[in-house]
């Protein structure tokens, strides 16, 4: 686990968000193997994972890491749960907790961006306009109107 990052998260304390070598913290021991920190300035005790992916994960990291691998490359709560050996329950909390990690980071990165361009792309595709999916009470009209349309898409670079 990378050091570097972690901080004193007390927001009454001066070395709150402070990092590496400006940082406040020192060694105090470990919790499950997970190494803990404490502000030096404030006494406040920090884990090393406390905002990270990793943070209340209790099962091993390299288990966790794959099992977040499977998950992202879309394999199902069920197939991953059966090649880790472990509950699916297990798994679902995972997924949570690295949705609600990801909310954080996607929130954190992506606020005020100043934006120069902007792409837009286009998609037309076919929706139920199969000739089994027709009512044969529409009206030429109304067939026009259902089944198809144009779908855009944007991206937005700096």
């Amino acid at each position: 686990m990378d050091l570097v990052t972690c901080h004193c998260r007390n927001t009454c304390c001066a070395q709150c968000g402070k990092m590496c070598n400006a940082s406040a913290l020192q060694p105090h021991g470990s919790d499950r193997g997970d190494v803990r920190l404490r502000c030096t300035a404030c006494g406040d005790v920090v884990s090393a994972r406390t905002g990270t992916a990793y943070a209340g994960i209790r099962t091993d990291l390299t288990q966790y890491a794959l099992g977040a691998k499977l998950l992202a490359e879309g394999l199902g709560v069920r197939a991953t749960a059966r090649i880790l050996e472990i509950d699916k329950d297990t798994v679902n909390q995972w997924l949570r907790s690295l949705g609600t990690h990801g909310v954080e980071i996607m929130a954190y990165h992506f606020r005020h961006l100043h934006l120069t361009e902007c792409q837009l792309d286009e998609l037309w595709t076919f929706v139920k306009k199969k000739v089994s999916f027709r009512r044969p009470c529409l009206t030429s009209n109304q067939h026009e109107q259902s089944g198809h349309g144009w779908h855009w898409a944007f991206s937005l670079s700096a």
